[in-house]
């Protein structure tokens, strides 16, 4: 009855918020090529003569047009989209293009950047990416396997001259999901200058970026989705010194345009993923962990949030089935799998069904059963609605989950958000109530049997200033209540950061954290170096003082290097002591160094070095790690996996571990 109440009151007088304010050019036509242009990194005007030209780019953060000339050109043919920039740049040789690898890092690069939502309905876009080198790297919008055939190939050229740098693209509408007859996509167009930290882009989107203020690009003739279902077999090895053994998998994938994309999982092998290495700072709580495995990426954004479902607690998988996809208002996924826990036999399902009742308004419903030894059921409503206006977007969502079986609880969380501008105070406030009871098994709640107000609120300015790029503060307050009515914390925490042309860093920060029967009160700094440079950046943070009633000292220390050409190594140095007056001391100490030598883009020779001591309660842990990887990613052939020793082991083993992988298209 709850539910009901909660989400019919929301839907009921939050639907005002669904209408946003159009962008310019709310639309421009698409037009089709005779002769497709080449794609080697020289732009050509004879070759993108039929296609549309966008004459400049706006610049969101100054609320002008770019400072350095940019030009676009974008056309297609019956079987891909083409995008040329020509981008101006008066001191060319500061132009940025440090990654080599496709898929890398290139936040710090030159970049240009084509996003393309083809149900130009405002939801989330495909985003293509190339730097100045001419190196790719893209996002999905329901996530996908890092296999380049899997989740789809295209072609990307750039090249650096007198007068900055040109890039091409070629992105071919089978790797895109779209329904049938569709005649118009979404489109923005982004060029980014790091040294100057700022984006342009196309449309003119005023003072407030948004990915949901796209243009649309109109009548397009588009082919037929047509997609092979592609079979992604594997074959993994293990020798040590007790044993040899060999297991097979099979990853399969079928996609039936937008309406539907179906993967099936036999034996996944997760023993040769390397999954987040959990820092030592102390924390009440469990840490979240990114997932990193390919079946639970795969349509992740489908997927209930984390309070309902964190994949991470389905450890060992056997066989799971997933299927997701959109029909017209309605989204959907569903994920049904086998699993083994301590020895028994656990069956789950997982699902979420999105409908989309006004513009940029959504009510989603999840569901989660969990069978076997143990059963429970949580079901589940999200309302989503917002609203853009050039000063910034403001968004509420409700999310209520009702936990049933072996364990009975509810949780409920309202959030309302706001997205502005510099110089313009963003800000969130939540209220969330979770019953004792709420303890999911495959979800995540840390803490349950409370009711919670957070607060906070976030400025940031780009100053006009020879020194200083960028400022930003931060101030957050909470209080939350157990449901005897005692306190279970309250507190405020603060900081600011300088970001200077120098491309060096300075953050201040401090907590206060009043948790019975101790009271936190910490002043932390870091400095950041160099963090441009990927291959050269490093930061130190210290922080100290009364923490879980003791006294206590942090500190961190990251730094990469590039030896040699291709040949990088990355130190992080961790420290935690924390004294008490009547109890043993905590202490901390983890060392992770890690190495790559990049033979080509397509090939890597990796390593990790993991040794921690940890001494927590008078009980104390170690890990002394350490393993050798080969990688190779192509476009042709197969993937090849060699790893000596055995990922997030506590001890170094020795064991070699071969895995192949090689997509068969049907």
């Amino acid at each position: 009855m709850r539910l009901r109440v909660s989400i019919g009151l929301l839907c009921a007088g939050l639907v005002v918020f669904a209408q946003g304010q159009p962008v310019e050019p709310r639309s421009f036509p698409a037009l089709r090529f005779t002769r497709p242009p080449v794609i080697d990194g020289v732009v050509n005007p004879d070759e993108w003569a039929e296609a549309y030209v966008v004459e400049r780019f706006w610049s969101p953060s100054r609320q002008q047009w770019g400072a350095f000339p940019t030009r676009a050109y974008i056309g297609y043919d019956s079987e891909a989209i083409y995008v040329a920039f020509i981008c101006e740049d008066p001191d060319p040789s500061q132009i940025r293009a440090q990654e080599t690898k496709r898929g890398g890092y290139l936040e710090n690069d030159d970049t240009v950047m084509v996003l393309i939502e083809p149900q130009a309905r405002g939801l989330e876009p495909y985003t293509f990416t190339v730097n100045a080198r001419g190196v790719q790297s893209d996002e999905f919008p329901a996530g996908t396997a890092e296999n380049i055939r899997w989740r789809g190939d295209w072609q990307a050229a750039a090249q650096i001259g007198e007068n900055g740098w040109c890039a091409e693209l070629r992105i071919p509408f089978r790797i895109l999901r779209y329904p049938p007859k569709q005649e118009r996509f979404g489109i923005i167009l982004e060029r980014y200058i790091p040294r100057l930290n700022e984006i342009y882009t196309f449309p003119n989107m005023g003072a407030y970026y948004s990915t949901r203020r796209q243009s649309l690009w109109t009548g397009l003739t588009l082919p037929p989705p047509r997609y092979p279902v592609i079979l992604l077999p594997y074959f993994t090895g293990d020798s040590d010194p007790n044993q040899t053994r060999g297991r097979g998998g099979l990853d399969i994938r079928y996609i039936a345009g937008d309406p539907l994309t179906a993967l099936f999982t036999l034996k996944p092998d997760f023993r040769n993923i390397a999954a987040d290495v959990a820092d030592v700072d102390f924390s009440y709580t469990e840490k979240v962990l990114a997932e990193t495995r390919p079946f639970f990426q795969e349509g992740s954004e489908f997927m209930p949030p984390r309070a309902a479902f964190y994949s991470l607690r389905v450890q060992e998988l056997n066989t799971g089935l997933k299927a997701f996809g959109t029909l017209g208002d309605w989204r959907y996924g569903a994920t049904i799998g086998e699993y083994e826990f301590q020895g028994r036999t656990r069956q789950f399902g997982v699902g979420r069904v999105r409908y989309q009742f006004a513009e940029r308004s959504f009510l989603n419903l999840i569901g989660v059963r969990l069978q076997g030894d143990v059963r429970e059921d949580t079901l589940g409503a999200i309302v989503d609605t917002q609203r853009i206006t050039g000063e910034g977007e403001l968004r509420l969502t409700a999310a209520y989950y009702q936990l049933s079986g072996d364990r009975d609880g509810a949780y409920q969380q309202y959030t309302l958000l706001r997205n502005a501008r510099e110089r313009l105070p963003n800000y969130l406030l939540q209220y969330t109530d979770i019953e004792p009871n709420y303890r999911p098994r495959l979800g995540f709640a840390p803490e349950t049997g409370y009711r919670g107000l957070k607060f906070s609120v976030l400025w940031f300015d780009r100053p006009e200033s020879e020194r200083l790029l960028y400022t930003e503060t931060r101030i957050s307050a909470t209080r939350r209540t157990r449901y005897g009515g005692t306190r279970l914390d309250e507190g405020i925490s603060a900081s600011h950061q300088w970001l200077f042309t120098s491309q060096n860093r300075i953050t201040l920060s401090a907590e206060y954290l009043n948790r019975p029967p101790n009271i936190d009160r910490t002043l932390g700094i870091e400095y950041a170096w160099n963090v441009l440079d990927i291959y050269r950046a490093g930061s130190l943070f210290v922080r100290f003082g009364d923490q879980n009633g003791g006294r206590s000292r942090y500190a961190r220390v990251v730094q990469a290097y590039e030896l040699a050409p291709r040949f990088r190594l990355k130190l992080d140095l961790e420290s935690l002591d924390i004294d008490y007056p009547d109890a043993p001391a905590d202490r901390a100490r983890q060392l992770i160094l890690t190495l790559n030598y990049e033979i080509d883009p397509e090939r890597a020779l990796g390593g990790r070095l993991i040794l921690n001591r940890l001494e927590f309660g008078g009980e104390a842990e170690t890990t002394r790690n350490f393993y050798l990887t080969y990688l190779q990613r192509v476009r042709r052939g197969f993937d090849l996996y060699l790893i000596y020793g055995l990922p997030n082991a506590s001890r170094t083993q020795n064991r070699l571990a071969v895995k192949l992988i090689t997509p068969l298209e049907l």
